[in-house]
C-alpha cells in the first residue's frame, strides 16, 4: 500500500515515510502551500519531496500530498480543496489517466484556480503544444529534463499564478456575494414598495404627497375616486390645486414658517373645505397635513390625508335643521294649546249668544262677526298645529298629477302675465297618501313664493316624477328610507336666497318682505308646507343660491289605494239631552263656556277644576253621573289618571277626553293610541253636542276608557 503525505496542522508529526521507506522531513507550518503529486512512480514522489524540502514562497513552505493514481487523486482533491499546485503524470492506470483527471478537475469539480503542471516520461504520447491547446493546464515538462532548478521555477511560477488566481477568485466571490445581497435587498425594496403601494392604493382615504415645489408625487386610488382626476393627470405637476379650488380664496395656505417643536411638526394643521371635482360636483373634505422628512430631519414634502365627509356634514345639517324645526314646532304647539282654550271660550259664548238672539237684532250681527273672527283664528291655530305635526289630517290616496292639473288655472292666475308657467308631469304615476285640500294649499303657497321671487318675470316650472331610493342619503331629505317616492319640484328663475334666509325659511312667521330678498313666505306659508309634508311622511329639500333661483323639492312616499283606510263618523241627529255631565277643566273660562253650552241644550252639568273637587262631586252627588268630560292635560295629573279614580267611584260613567293637543301628542303623555273618545279644542257648540251625544248613546258593551 502506497503512503500518501497529507496536510497536517503545526502540532502534528513532522516526518512522513514514503513507499521506499525513505524518511523525508517536511517543513509544515500552519500556513503552507499544498502540493498534490500524482504519479505512479514512487521515485518521483521521493525526489520531488527532496527537491522541495527547504522550498519557501512568500514566507510559506509547502506540504506535499501524494497520490499514485488518478482515482486516488480525485479523492484527495475533494479532501483538500485548498490545494495550490498539482504535479500530474499523464500515463498511470491508463495512457490518458492524467488528461482525464484534468478535465474532471476543471469541468466536474469546477476548480479553475488550482495550478496543474503535466509531467510525463513519454512526451511522444502527448506533445506539449497539443496538451496545452486541448487541456486547461498551466504548465508542461518532461521528467527527464526536470532538474532541481526547473522544479524550483515551475513551483514558484505556479504558486504565484495560484496566488493571483485565488485572490481574483476571492474578489469575484465577494463581488458575487455583494451582487446577490444587493439583488436580495432590491427585491426586498420592491416587495416593500409594492406592499406600500397596495396599502396606499387600497386605503379608503385620500392620500397625496407633494414636494416643496407643489408638484404631486403620490396620488392614490381614493384621491382618483373622490376627485375624478386620474394620477396620470396629476403626477409630476402642480395643476391639481387650481382644478380643485377654482377660487383661490377657498385654499388655506401652508404656513411659511414650519413649527420648530418636534411634537408640533407631527401635524401642520387640520381643516375642512369644499373641493370642485372633475365632473363639476362639490365634495367636503376633512384634511390633515403632515411634513415628509428625510433621514436628516429636513422637510422634503407635504403629506395630505383627506376624508370625504360630504354625506356626514349633509346629515348633520339635516339633523340640525330637523331639530330646529322640532323645537320651533314644540314652541308653536305650546302657543296653540293656550290659544285653543281662549278660542273655546270665545266661540262657546258666541254660540250661546247667537242661540238666544233674534237675527234682526243689531247685536246679533256683531256676535256673528266675533264668531267669524274666532273661526279664522281657529284656522290659523290649526296651521300652527299642522306645522308642529300636532293637527291630524284625514289622509287618502291622491294622484299628484291630477291635483296639479286641477289647480292649473289657479296657478296660472297666480303667475300672471310676467311669469311663464310650465307643467312637466310624468305619466303614469302611483298615488300618494295625503289630504287633497292640503296638497292644493301646498301648491298655492309654493307658487306664490316663487312668483314673488321673480318681480321682473321669469319661468315657474312644476314637475313630478317617480323616484326609487335605493339607500338612505341618496337624496337630500330627512328620514328618507329606501322605497318608491313621488318627487314634486317647484322651480323658479328668481333672485334666490342666501344661506342665512334658507336656514330660517321654514320657521313660522318668518318673512323677508321689505328686505329686497326672496320671500320666505307670508307668515306661515313655507312653515305650513313643511308641516303638511311631514304629516304625509314626506321630506323637503331646498336648493338655492343668490341670483340663481330656487328649487323646492318634495318627496312623498308612494302608497297603494287599498292600503289607505277611510273612517266613517256617525252624527246623531238629536243634540239635546237630559243626562248629567261632570266637566273637569282647569281653565275657568273654558269650564264656564262648555258648561253653559251643555246647560242650554238640557244637560245637567257638574263642575270641577281639580281631582279633589271631582272626587268630592262624585261622592256627594245624589243623582247618577252619565258622562265625564275631562281635559287630558291637568296640572297635577293626567286626564287618564283622573278618569281612573272617578271610575272607581262611578263604574258606569262614560268618559270623553278633550285637549288642545292632537291624539299623537297626548299619546306621548301616556294616553293609548286608540280605544277612547276624544274631541280636540277649540270646538264649536255643535261639535261638542254631537260628540257628547255620540258617546252617551254608545251601548255599554262599547264603552271605552
Amino acid at each position: 500500500m502506497k503512503t500518501v503525505s497529507r496536510f497536517l496542522p503545526i502540532s502534528d508529526v513532522q516526518m512522513q515515510e514514503d513507499q521506499s521507506g525513505i524518511k523525508i522531513k517536511r517543513s509544515i507550518t500552519s500556513k503552507s502551500w499544498k502540493l498534490l503529486i500524482v504519479d505512479d512512480d514512487d521515485d518521483v514522489h521521493a525526489l520531488t519531496g527532496m527537491a522541495l524540502h527547504d522550498f519557501s514562497f512568500d514566507g510559506k513552505g509547502v506540504i506535499c500530498i501524494s497520490a499514485r493514481s488518478a482515482v486516488e487523486a480525485r479523492r484527495l482533491i475533494a479532501e483538500h480543496p485548498d490545494t495550490a499546485l498539482i504535479l500530474l503524470d499523464v500515463v498511470m492506470e491508463t495512457d490518458d489517466a492524467g488528461l482525464k483527471l484534468v478535465r474532471f478537475i476543471r469541468e466536474k469539480m469546477m476548480n479553475r484556480i488550482v495550478q496543474i503542471v503535466l509531467r510525463t516520461g513519454q512526451p511522444g504520447l502527448v506533445p506539449q503544444r497539443e496538451a496545452i491547446d486541448r487541456y486547461d493546464i498551466n504548465g508542461y515538462s518532461s521528467k527527464v529534463e526536470l532538474t532541481a532548478e526547473k522544479m524550483f521555477s515551475i513551483v514558484t511560477a505556479s504558486l504565484r499564478s495560484y496566488q493571483m488566481a485565488y485572490a481574483l477568485d476571492h474578489l469575484n466571490r465577494q463581488l458575487q456575494n455583494e451582487l446577490n445581497e444587493r439583488k436580495r435587498a432590491e427585491e426586498e425594496v420592491r416587495r416593500l414598495t409594492r406592499f406600500q403601494e397596495i396599502l396606499i392604493d387600497n386605503a379608503d382615504i385620500w392620500l397625496a404627497v407633494k414636494d416643496l415645489n407643489g408638484n404631486t408625487i403620490i396620488w392614490n386610488k381614493a384621491a382618483e375616486r373622490i376627485s375624478g382626476y386620474h394620477r396620470d393627470e396629476v403626477i409630476g405637476n402642480n395643476k391639481i390645486m387650481k382644478w380643485l379650488y377654482p377660487d383661490p380664496s377657498d385654499v388655506k395656505p401652508v404656513p411659511n414658517g414650519l413649527p420648530l417643536n418636534r411634537h408640533d411638526r407631527d401635524s401642520l394643521y387640520s381643516r375642512e373645505n369644499a373641493i370642485r371635482c372633475k365632473d363639476g360636483s362639490s365634495r367636503v373634505i376633512a384634511w390633515n397635513l403632515h411634513e415628509l422628512q428625510d433621514d436628516s430631519g429636513m422637510t422634503i414634502g407635504i403629506v395630505s390625508l383627506g376624508r370625504d365627509v360630504t354625506e356626514q356634514r349633509l346629515l348633520e345639517e339635516q339633523l340640525g335643521q330637523a331639530g330646529k324645526m322640532q323645537a320651533v314646532g314644540r314652541m308653536a304647539t305650546g302657543f296653540a294649546q293656550d290659544f285653543t282654550s281662549l278660542l273655546s271660550v270665545i266661540r262657546g259664548y258666541c254660540d250661546i249668544a247667537i242661540s238666544t238672539l233674534i237675527p234682526t237684532e243689531r247685536i246679533y250681527g256683531h256676535i256673528r262677526q266675533i264668531d267669524k273672527a274666532a273661526e279664522r283664528a281657529e284656522i290659523l291655530t290649526k296651521k300652527i298645529l299642522s306645522f308642529g305635526k300636532n293637527q291630524p289630517l284625514t289622509l287618502q290616496p291622491v294622484t299628484l298629477n291630477l291635483s296639479v292639473r286641477e289647480n292649473q288655472k289657479m296657478l296660472e292666475r297666480l303667475a300672471g302675465d310676467h311669469v311663464k308657467l310650465v307643467l312637466q308631469c310624468s305619466q303614469p304615476m302611483k298615488d300618494i297618501e295625503a289630504n287633497p285640500v292640503k296638497i292644493e294649499q301646498l301648491l298655492m303657497n309654493l307658487a306664490m313664493n316663487a312668483v314673488e321671487a321673480m318681480p321682473e318675470g321669469g319661468v315657474l316650472t312644476i314637475s313630478t316624477r317617480e323616484l326609487t331610493i335605493q339607500e338612505s342619503g341618496q337624496v337630500r331629505g330627512i328620514g328618507m328610507k329606501p322605497g318608491d317616492y313621488i318627487e314634486l319640484t317647484v322651480l323658479d328663475t328668481g333672485i334666490g336666497m342666501s344661506q342665512e334666509i334658507k336656514e330660517q325659511m321654514f320657521e313660522p312667521f318668518f318673512s323677508t318682505k321689505g328686505q329686497g330678498k326672496e320671500s320666505g313666505g307670508r307668515g306661515l306659508g313655507l312653515s305650513t308646507v313643511y308641516g303638511i309634508v311631514t304629516q304625509c311622511r314626506g321630506a323637503v329639500s331646498v336648493e338655492t343660491e343668490p341670483g340663481k333661483g330656487t328649487a323646492v323639492i318634495i318627496y312623498f312616499p308612494c302608497v297603494d289605494k287599498s292600503s289607505v283606510r277611510t273612517s266613517s263618523f256617525l252624527i246623531p241627529e238629536n243634540l239635546s239631552g237630559t243626562e248629567t255631565v261632570l266637566i273637569v277643566e282647569d281653565h275657568p273660562g273654558a269650564l264656564e263656556s262648555t258648561s253653559e253650552t251643555l246647560r242650554i241644550y238640557g244637560y245637567n252639568v257638574l263642575q270641577a277644576s281639580t281631582l279633589k273637587q271631582a272626587v268630592k262631586v262624585c261622592r256627594e252627588s245624589r243623582i247618577q253621573i252619565d258622562l265625564l268630560l275631562v281635559d287630558v292635560m291637568m296640572p297635577s295629573m293626567s286626564g287618564l289618571q283622573l278618569s281612573g279614580r272617578i271610575l272607581e267611584i262611578c263604574p258606569e260613567i262614560k268618559v270623553l277626553y278633550m285637549s288642545g293637543y292632537s291624539r299623537q301628542i297626548i299619546g306621548k303623555q301616556g294616553m293609548p293610541e286608540t280605544g277612547y273618545d276624544f274631541i280636540q279644542k277649540p270646538f264649536t257648540a255643535i261639535r261638542l253636542l254631537r260628540m257628547v251625544r255620540q258617546v252617551l248613546e254608545k251601548p255599554a258593551s262599547d264603552a271605552e276608557l
